[in-house]
């Protein structure tokens, strides 16, 4: 799955180019920030692997630290890129259709990775599939979006809060919502190991 995951970023800059304040940031809020950010999203679905076999879970206060951590980590690096590079008013396009396209495109970069781990963690046997889901969603969020900050020209806390962490929080409600289906769906299927 990981280098599903990395596949993303690449493809990004490409489409759209790395962000026009890059230099100002500095290797490491461009690149190290990203990094960070992608093996946040790496941990996030490790804890996920383990949380869908009941045999190798992790404590139930780890599991939300590691959720809590990765949000005060996304979250502060948002905060220390505004503060390098505050908007400078040069963007010719309205910030809704920016925060649209922005969130929109998450959303559905994420919705697949949720796609490809559901498909993974498919005959789970997670006794909390919703928690394993949400996790293995919010990596895929975390992962899109630390290839999405190397080409978003926007840093305003705003738009990167209300885009880019809503398409966070969409896909992370999306892979609960498909982990819980998922652990329902094996629950009444009948073991086909034996």
């Amino acid at each position: 799955m990981a280098p599903l995951a990395v596949m993303v970023s690449p493809v990004l800059l490409l489409l759209i180019g790395i962000r026009r304040d890059y230099e100002v940031l500095g290797p490491l809020l461009t690149w190290g920030a990203s990094v960070a950010q992608f093996g946040l999203a790496l941990v996030l679905v490790w804890v996920a692997a383990h949380e869908s076999t009941p045999a190798n879970r992790l404590p139930k206060n780890i599991v939300y630290l590691v959720a809590i951590a990765t949000s005060l980590v996304v979250v502060t690096l948002t905060w220390l890129t505004f503060s390098t590079s505050p908007p400078r008013g040069e963007s010719r396009v309205s910030p809704w259709v920016m925060g649209l396209t922005c969130g929109i495109s998450s959303i559905i970069a994420g919705g697949i990775l949720v796609g490809l781990f559901s498909w993974v963690y498919r005959s789970s046997l997670a006794t909390r599939p919703a928690v394993a889901g949400a996790l293995y969603g919010a990596g895929a969020g975390v992962a899109i979006n630390a290839g999405w900050r190397l080409a978003c020209p926007i840093s305003d806390p705003w738009h990167v809060l209300g885009s880019h962490g809503t398409a966070v929080v969409a896909t992370a409600l999306l892979g609960a919502l498909v982990g819980r289906i998922l652990g329902t769906r094996n629950r009444f299927l009948p073991d086909k190991r034996s």
